[in-house]
């Protein structure tokens, strides 16, 4: 069994990313003074587990009024080859697998 010590860096990456695709982003909030709007706040949020990062502008309201992500490279499918949802829940399974994670038992039913 491999363990995640022995991943090259792109396939803790993809790892990552399947992550990512399957459960949602962990966003967190990232000072970017890169960026900023041409009108509005500017909010921009990183994933700490896949880098991707959203940048949303906010009006004077508190509304979004604009949002745009990155992503890193290897992040997005060609047209067609994105797995559906079912694939990427077996992929993050496989992978924690390949991490050496245990599988939960489910419990067993009485017998009365």
């Amino acid at each position: 069994m491999t363990d995640a010590s022995t991943l090259t860096t792109r396939q803790y990456e993809r790892t990552q990313f399947v992550r990512c695709y399957t459960i949602g982003h962990a966003w967190f909030d990232y000072d970017n003074s890169d960026w900023n709007p041409e009108w509005g706040d500017p909010l921009v949020l990183r994933c700490e587990r896949c880098g991707s990062e959203r940048r949303d502008t906010i009006g004077a309201t508190g509304g979004i009024v604009g949002r745009h992500y990155f992503h890193p490279e290897g992040y997005k499918y060609d047209k067609g080859t994105r797995p559906t949802k079912d694939e990427f829940r077996r992929m993050l399974l496989d992978a924690k697998r390949r991490e050496g994670k245990p599988r939960r038992r489910s419990r067993a039913k009485k017998v009365s």
